[in-house]
This record gives structure tokens, C-alpha cells and sequence, in this order.
């Protein structure tokens, strides 16, 4: 996407990031750089700014993310410009995902070129280790009460997530349910004769509607974007009462709720290989929007919240229905887990009054009731953007969530950082079960042990 007038666009490559960074030995000494910095500045109240200020924003190249922050600019929603005229902000590009931001951001820290305004997309609060040990992100209630800004405007579980010791390290930009809704092809049960699901279903009532729905070029339902590790599947195990650690995230906790484990992989399994009502990944992931929504070859699976009007959007001759995630039980409790995409600002920055206005405008209603109504990101825990008509009467599915956003439960805490390491640990045992290549107990027995190794890893 091209970028607005006095708006550029920096990107970083991993070679010449790992060149600026020479000598850095590890991360302990890309915190160790960081720490040596020190604080710029305290902050004054964040009013509009008279001086000129460039913001660098560190993000990876993500529609939902970087794209979306330059449609805001380029389109000036919510009167940026004109309030801000004197800041320019600019982008600097490090890598597409967690599989290579946290290093190049380490290695810019490292290199003593950070900049203003960091991203993160954290899981099980990794991002807390970004403010404490690497020193990449400041407290932000300094800004806070300076501006006098309103935390209450986010909903409780965000701010919960992204404090620390008392510290706010970060404010939400997406702040949303984990995959809490099914989205499924009206059409094609309609052909088939089925009955469309139902908010008070529960699993059982699933899997039956599952098999019936299971012909010969269809199948009937898939875990979708619930996938078979702790984090996007922890809704799904929050609902059969497993909680995978304990609150101090050092123990492995899958058999505190040994049953509730057993049967919620049981299910799964018994989708796969013993009703056949889904299709076996040994096969090959499906595209799910693909089968769903254009091909008819799958007639439900679980989504991320963006996909109910991205896929919409993209799909416009398609009526797709959405629905509730079951539960175990008639009338159980709803559980649910957050997940986030964070800004923070850093200690090094020249411009944190500057930097503190560029993150209440990203995460502010109207940045964000457009990013949904335009189709380019998910959520933000805002009430006032979840009760917005210009998104409920489009997107009828975002009524049936919030009583879910209202009451969303945090991620759990992985202590020594290693979330996606432990989410893969797990991952990598499930995906066997659900091919059918070792049965549910051993499943079971596995995921415990393997997630509990991580756990007992140093800090990373």
C-alpha cells in the first residue's frame, strides 16, 4: 500500500539488522543495551504537540497490523492530521510475525537505533518479559496521568493482561475472544436438510449434527482456527474445566481436571477417527474459507472474530451464518480467553507525549470501529466499539460476543517466557492424536510431560 504524503516506509531486512547489531551476544545483551539507555524524558501531559516529532512505530508487515495503521493515516480518520500536524509518523518493518520480530527488535535495541513505538503480539504474556527484562517498553501510567486519559474505556481483562506489578506496559490494538464462534454455509445445509446450529448447543449436540452433515463430498465440521495447542485452543479446554497451568506459570496443570482432558480430546478425536465427520490433517489442512465458504466441501468450523466480516467481505454471494461455540452442558458458564496485539512506547523515545497520543488514536473507538466495519482487523476491548450500530447492524454475530468480551478471562502465564515453545510442545503430541496415530490417554499423558519440560526451562 502506497503511503500518505510525509508518511515513509522503512524495511528493515534480518541481514542488515543482524549487521547493525554487531557484537550482540544474545538476548541478555540486547537487554543489557536496553537497560544501559535509560529513560528519556518524563512525560508531560499528552495534549497536542507544537514541536515537530517523528514517531517510529517497530511492527512487523501484517494487514491487520501495519496495513490497517496506514489506511488510518492515508484515509486520516479521526482527524489525525489535523490535530497532530506537526507529527510524522513512520513505519519500520521487522519480519511478518513472533517468529522473527522479537529478535530484530532485540537486535535494533541492541544496535542503540530503537525508536518510539514497539508492537507485540503476546502469548501468555510473553510481552510482560518486553517491559521487565529486555527494557523495550516503559510504564505507561506516567502518561496516563499526565494526559488524563480514561483506562476504563478498555474492558477489564485487557488492562489486566497487559499490567504488571502495578506497571502498564501496554494498551490493546486488537483485544479479542479466542475463536469463540462458528461460522457455517447456510446454503449448503440447506441442501443437505439440516437444521442450522444453535447458541445453546452442546458439544454432543455438535458432533451429532456433525455426522449427519458428513455425505460424500462434505464434511460435516472442523476445529477450523482452534487448533490443537494451548493458546488458540484454550477456549475449547477453558470450557471442559482444563486449565494448562497453574497461576504462577510453572506447572503443568491438564491434570488437575483429568476427566474434563480426556473428554475434550476425546472429541476431537472421535470427529476425526472414529464419527469421520472431519477431515484427518494427515490429508493436509483444509482452506477453510475456501471450503466453507465458496467450495461447500466443510459446513462448519471455528473462527477468529475478524473472519465474520472479513469473510463476508470476500465472499459476498455466500450467506454464512455464525454461532456461539458449545458448550459441555445445557446453561455452562461461557469461558473464553483473550488475545491481544500491543503497542508500547520505549524508554529511549524523544517524543513520549507524541507517542502516547499516535497509541490512544490506534486504539481508540473510531480507529477501530472502521478497521472492523472496513474488514481489515479484529476487535479491540472497547465497549463502546462492541455496542457500535455501524458494527452490530453489519456484523449480527458481534451482539452474540459481547456478553463474552464483556466477561473475557486473560491468557494464562507461561513464567519463563516460552509460550510459543510450549504451545508447540503440545501441539506437536495433539496433531499426532488427531491423525490417529497414537490414542487419547497416550495423547493425554504426552502433552502433560511435554508441556511440563518447557516450564522447567530457564527463563528465555
Amino acid at each position: 500500500m502506497r503511503g500518505a504524503a510525509g508518511h515513509t516506509r522503512r524495511v528493515f531486512t534480518r541481514g542488515a539488522l543482524v549487521r547493525n547489531a554487531a557484537g550482540l551476544a544474545g538476548l541478555a545483551g540486547a537487554a543489557a543495551f536496553a537497560a544501559a539507555c535509560g529513560s528519556a524524558e518524563p512525560p508531560t501531559a499528552a495534549g497536542r504537540s507544537a514541536r515537530p516529532a517523528e514517531v517510529r512505530v517497530h511492527t512487523a508487515k501484517r494487514r491487520d497490523v501495519s496495513d490497517w495503521i496506514q489506511a488510518g493515516l492515508d484515509q486520516d480518520i479521526d482527524n489525525w492530521k489535523g490535530k497532530h500536524p506537526n507529527t510524522q509518523v513512520t513505519m519500520e518493518f521487522h519480519g511478518t510475525g513472533t517468529d522473527t520480530f522479537l529478535q530484530l527488535i532485540l537486535a535494533v535495541s541492541a544496535a542503540g537505533t530503537l525508536g518510539d513505538v514497539v508492537w507485540f503480539p503476546p502469548r501468555h504474556r510473553s510481552h510482560i518479559a518486553m517491559g521487565t527484562k529486555y527494557k523495550i517498553v516503559r510504564d505507561l501510567q506516567p502518561l496516563v496521568k499526565a494526559s488524563k486519559y480514561d483506562l476504563n474505556q478498555f474492558y477489564k481483562g485487557a488492562l489486566e493482561q497487559n499490567t504488571w506489578d502495578g506497571k502498564l506496559y501496554w494498551l490493546s490494538f486488537i483485544s479479542e475472544p479466542i475463536v469463540p464462534v462458528i461460522a457455517y454455509n447456510k446454503s449448503r445445509i440447506q441442501q443437505l436438510g439440516l437444521p442450522e446450529p444453535k447458541d445453546d448447543w452442546t458439544f454432543d449436540e455438535l458432533g451429532e449434527w456433525a455426522k449427519r452433515g458428513t455425505v460424500a463430498d462434505t464434511w460435516g465440521y472442523w476445529r477450523g482456527q482452534a487448533s490443537g495447542d494451548p493458546f488458540a485452543g484454550g477456549p475449547y479446554l477453558r470450557q471442559w474445566g482444563v486449565e494448562p497451568v497453574d497461576k504462577a506459570g510453572k506447572k503443568a496443570t491438564f491434570f488437575d481436571a483429568r476427566q474434563g482432558f480426556i473428554n475434550a480430546l476425546t472429541f476431537r478425536y472421535n470427529l476425526v477417527n472414529a464419527w469421520k465427520a472431519s477431515p484427518n490433517p494427515r490429508d493436509g489442512n483444509p482452506s477453510i474459507e475456501a471450503w466453507v465458504a465458496r467450495e461447500g466441501k466443510l459446513l462448519a468450523c471455528d473462527i477468529w472474530p475478524v473472519a465474520i466480516q472479513g469473510w463476508q467481505v470476500r465472499n459476498k454471494d455466500v450467506e454464512i451464518g455464525h454461532v456461539l461455540t458449545p458448550t459441555v452442558k445445557k446453561g455452562d458458564k461461557r469461558r473464553s480467553m483473550l488475545n491481544e496485539h500491543v503497542f508500547g512506547i520505549t524508554p529511549v523515545t524523544k517524543f513520549p507525549d507524541e507517542s502516547f497520543q499516535f497509541l490512544t488514536w490506534i486504539a481508540g473507538k473510531e480507529m477501530n470501529v472502521q478497521g472492523l466495519v472496513q474488514g481489515f482487523k479484529g476487535p479491540i476491548a472497547r465497549p463502546d466499539v462492541w455496542q457500535d450500530a455501524r458494527i452490530t447492524d453489519q456484523w449480527p454475530a458481534y451482539k452474540k460476543l459481547r456478553p463474552v468480551m464483556e466477561t473475557i478471562e486473560p491468557d494464562f502465564v507461561v513464567a519463563n517466557f516460552r509460550g510459543e515453545e510450549l504451545d508447540a510442545a503440545m501441539a506437536g503430541v495433539y496433531n499426532r492424536m488427531e491423525r490417529g496415530e497414537i490414542p487419547v490417554l497416550e495423547a493425554a499423558n504426552g502433552i502433560q510431560a511435554a508441556v511440563q519440560t518447557v516450564l522447567d526451562k530457564d527463563p528465555a
